[in-house]
Formats: C-alpha cells, sequence, structure tokens
C-alpha cells in the first residue's frame, strides 16, 4: 500500500520541478519590439535607492540612479521599464518621455510590484511603460539616468539588450527601485539646493550679528 502511495509523489514531484524551472527561466517577456534571448536572462541592478523592506528592493533617492550588470558584461542598450500608482504621463528619464504599454513586461513582477505599492499605501499599479536610453553600457561600466516628473509609487526596472539586439538582462524584483515621493524635474532640484545654501548664508549672518 505504502508504495502505490509513493507512486503518485513520484510522478508530481518531477512534474513540479519542471514548472517550477520553467518559471524561474521563462521570466523575460518580449515588447515594443524587443524580444527575448534564448535562455536565463542575466541579472541588470539598479543603484541609488536605499533599502525598501518590500519585495521591490530599493526606494530612489534624490532623482538619479545607475545602471550595470552583475557580472560586469556590457549590453548594446539600455531600456527602463516603470508601473505606477500615478501617471507617468509628463516623465521623462535623461528628457526622454515614456511610451505607453498595456501591462508590465516582466513576468511575475506585477505582483511583487502591487504588494510593495500598496503596504507603502499607494495601491495597485495601473500606468506602464518604457524608456529606451538607446545607450550602450561598456563591460564594467555603468549608466547614469536622471528621472523628472516621476510619480510617487512607481517601480523602476532595467532591460539591457545583447549584442543581437536581444534581452538578455533583467532587474530581479530585489534590484529594482521605488519611488515614495514625487521626483521633481533636475532644475528644481537645483533651484532647492541654491535655496537651502542662501538659507544657510542668512542664519550664518543673524548668529554673526
Amino acid at each position: 500500500m505504502r508504495l502505490r502511495a509513493l507512486k503518485p509523489l513520484a510522478l508530481i514531484i518531477p512534474l513540479v520541478l519542471i514548472f517550477s524551472a520553467s518559471a524561474l527561466a521563462d521570466s523575460c517577456i518580449s515588447f515594443g519590439g524587443f524580444s527575448c534571448a534564448n535562455g536565463t536572462p542575466d541579472v541588470a541592478r539598479l543603484g541609488g535607492g536605499t533599502a525598501s523592506g518590500q519585495s521591490v528592493g530599493f526606494v530612489l533617492t534624490g532623482n538619479t540612479f545607475t545602471v550595470f550588470t552583475t557580472n560586469g558584461k556590457a549590453a548594446s542598450d539600455v531600456i527602463i521599464i516603470a508601473a505606477s500608482a500615478g501617471s507617468l504621463g509628463g516623465a521623462s528619464l535623461n528628457g526622454n518621455a515614456f511610451v505607453s504599454l498595456s501591462s508590465f513586461p516582466q513576468q511575475g513582477a506585477i505582483n511583487a510590484i502591487n504588494s510593495s505599492l500598496n503596504a507603502l499605501g499607494f495601491g495597485n499599479a495601473s500606468s506602464f511603460g518604457y524608456v529606451d536610453l538607446k545607450t550602450a553600457l561598456s563591460a564594467g561600466g555603468s549608466v547614469s539616468v536622471t528621472a523628472s516628473g516621476l510619480p510617487a509609487g512607481t517601480a523602476l526596472y532595467a532591460v539591457l539588450l545583447g549584442a543581437d539586439g536581444k534581452i538578455a538582462f533583467i532587474t530581479p524584483n530585489s534590484e529594482a527601485l521605488i519611488t515614495t515621493a514625487v521626483v521633481p524635474e533636475p532644475g528644481t532640484m537645483t533651484l532647492l539646493g541654491s535655496g537651502l545654501i542662501g538659507l544657510a548664508g542668512l542664519v550664518r549672518r543673524r548668529v554673526r550679528s
């Protein structure tokens, strides 16, 4: 009887492993004319944040971040994809506006994104888009990205193309960025900095007098 009971388990376990492996490997989704390379994608990382404590790993600090690869490999192009609880209309990266998408082009990520956005009080993502930076990433290097007008509650992921022009690198949830406040235009950041400097000077003059 025990042997008979074990036989179904022996059949089920390999099937579970097969489906789990395919789910892990098939995390790339073609979008906007960009198709996926064969095999499991390498990791594209985003720098410029602090730990969020959520599935989407980091909170964007300031209005700039960097894109690089874990293994230091080169990429022929850098594309940033976004899911936002607000509107991406008017937002840009390195001066390039977002191209609208009907859904988020990374399998399984939207669940982590919505979980993180809800935990932070923003609700589910309802706006999706991407920016093709048309910038190559050199081996061992990084690409700097300046954001403008991003709404609070926006998750950012990178998708990098290999030498063949196909998606070869993607950002896992743990390496993605999320905004908890509106990212102002760069000019606004400069004015804010100038205002703080002026205020500091005024305080010093008052102390001296």
